[in-house]
Formats: structure tokens, C-alpha cells, sequence
């Protein structure tokens, strides 16, 4: 199963340290291509492909228009600027390709995310559901039953949710109340929030490297070992890198610990930040890494 980039030429230049770090966490990593219009510039072309979708972004139909015309039966689809986090679990992986080759299912959420939090409401069914992976059926009429952050679609699927033109930001909200009311297809999640964020099929920061409502690159959860390794490489500015969003953050260091990312949590009244990412802020001499 390919990973499908899109990217545009506003962000590409984070592409370089998205794609590193899908090759370091899923190994050996599948074909990566990158939808987009510039070719971007890279560290590292190998194993990549670059399509050109035109001239310039005007809405999401320009991934309609490319993904109709392959006859893949599953997709991994991300947008450029969500960052793994740690490594493809996959067992959990081959698990639930299995399953939505044999059901009618749309969209799989690969990630830790919170939508199995027990105060959501959202778990329908258990469909699998061992200390090495978990599994769940979404309920319908849920808030963002779509969204654009790294996941597993049925081709098909994604060609009927993203035929309508929309921006991203209106896909997730009109198309998620599209989805809510879809009966053909269903869709499923790996979270077990808050449980292990290995259980789920990738870890990765659900908040976005980029985005307008800061300045700087987000690399939450991201371990520093990783974080310093890309600053090594050029692929990140130091200069430029925070841990948080919006306006609750600090400048990257690489000597924060567990306890301070805490703080800064409880600081913030991001107790959520606190399940998802604090283990990755335990002192790296420990090796909490788990490559499934």
C-alpha cells in the first residue's frame, strides 16, 4: 500500500523532514508519492515520486481527479505536515487491511487520537482488541468522521468524499456530516485513548507541524534523539521549532523532561497533551521505542 503526500507549494519544504521520519518509524517503508504542484525540493528522493496535480491549488478536487484515475484498492492519504512519532505497528496494520477488505469500510484513523475516550462516545463495536493492537467500529453522526491527518482509505470511498470542491478545512466539517449519514460505508479507528499509544496503527502528532494559527514548526511528541537528528541533517530549523500549538508552547529545547512537559501541560490545561505525549519526554537513556 503506497503513502500518498499532498503537499502544496506553500508547505513542501516540510516535506523532507515528514518523509524521513515515514522511513525511519516504517521500515522498510513502502513507495512514497507526493501530490502536489512545484516539484519540491528534497533530501532524499529515493523511494519517492513526485505527480504533478497543475498549476496552482484551488480545491480538494484536484485529489479527486488524481485518485480516480489509479485502480489502488486501499490508500494511505496525509496531508504533508503531520509528523510520525514513533513506529508503524504492523500487525495492527495488516489487521486492519484485512478487515476493510472484507467489509464496507470508508476510512480507517491509524492514530492515538481521543475518539475511543470513553466521554466521546464514539465506539460502536470492538472489533479486535489485545495488548498488542485495538480496534474499534465508529459510531455514526460523530464530529469529524473525516479528516485529512494520516489514515487508511478505501479508494472508492475517498473518490465519493472529496468529488465536492471544498478547501481542507471545509472537507473536514461538511464532509464528515456527508460521511455521518452515509449507509453504504462505515468507518473504523486503532485509537485507545488513553491507553498505550502503541496499540493504534501509527502514532503521530495530531497537531499539525505547520499551520496559520502559529508561527514556527510544532515537533510535540516528537522525541528530542529525533528532533536533533533533522536540525543535524538541515531538515529543521532550531530556530524556528516549538513544543505545543496555538498559543500554548515553548521554544524547542532538548533537555525538557518528563516532569516539565507535565507542568507545561497542567500550565496550559492540555491534559489531553499529557496522555498522548509525555511518555516521549521520559529520559531518553530508557528506551521506550517499540518497533512492532
Amino acid at each position: 500500500m503506497k503513502i500518498y503526500l499532498s503537499t502544496c507549494d506553500k508547505t513542501s519544504y516540510i516535506l523532507s523532514a515528514t518523509i524521513y521520519l515515514y522511513k525511519k518509524f516504517y521500515n522498510p517503508c513502502p513507495p512514497i508519492i507526493v501530490l502536489g504542484f512545484s516539484k519540491p525540493i528534497l533530501y532524499d528522493w529515493n523511494g519517492v515520486e513526485f505527480v504533478s496535480l497543475g498549476a496552482e491549488q484551488v480545491s480538494i478536487n484536484y485529489i479527486y481527479d488524481y485518485f480516480i484515475t489509479i485502480t489502488d484498492d486501499f490508500v494511505f492519504f496525509a496531508l504533508d505536515d503531520f509528523f510520525p512519532i514513533d513506529y508503524i505497528n504492523k500487525v495492527g496494520l495488516q489487521i486492519s487491511i484485512d478487515y476493510m477488505k472484507n467489509n464496507k469500510v470508508g476510512f480507517c484513523v491509524v492514530s492515538q487520537e481521543p475518539s475511543s475516550y470513553h466521554l466521546r462516545n464514539e465506539v460502536e463495536e470492538i472489533i479486535y482488541d489485545t495488548e498488542s493492537f485495538f480496534l474499534y467500529r465508529r459510531k455514526k453522526n460523530v464530529n469529524y468522521q473525516l479528516v485529512l491527518q494520516p489514515g487508511i482509505w478505501n479508494r472508492n470511498y475517498l473518490c465519493k468524499m472529496f468529488q465536492t470542491p471544498l478547501t481542507p478545512w471545509e472537507f473536514e466539517l461538511d464532509q464528515s456530516i456527508i460521511a455521518n449519514n452515509e449507509t453504504e460505508y462505515f468507518n473504523i479507528s486503532s485509537s485507545n485513548f488513553p491507553c498505550d499509544n502503541h496499540q493504534c496503527i501509527m502514532p503521530y502528532s495530531l497537531q499539525s507541524s505547520l499551520s496559520s494559527k502559529w508561527s514556527g514548526i510544532s515537533v510535540i511528541g516528537l522525541r528530542s534523539q529525533y528532533v536533533d537528528e533533522l536540525i543535524e541533517l538541515g531538515l529543521l530549523n532550531k530556530e524556528l521549532l516549538l513544543i505545543g500549538a496555538w498559543e500554548s508552547y515553548i521554544k524547542y529545547t532538548n533537555d525538557i523532561s518528563y516532569d516539565d512537559f507535565v507542568l507545561l501541560c497542567k500550565k496550559w490545561n492540555m491534559k489531553e497533551w499529557i496522555d498522548l505525549y509525555s511518555k516521549y519526554y521520559i529520559s531518553e537513556n530508557n528506551n521506550y521505542a517499540i518497533n512492532i
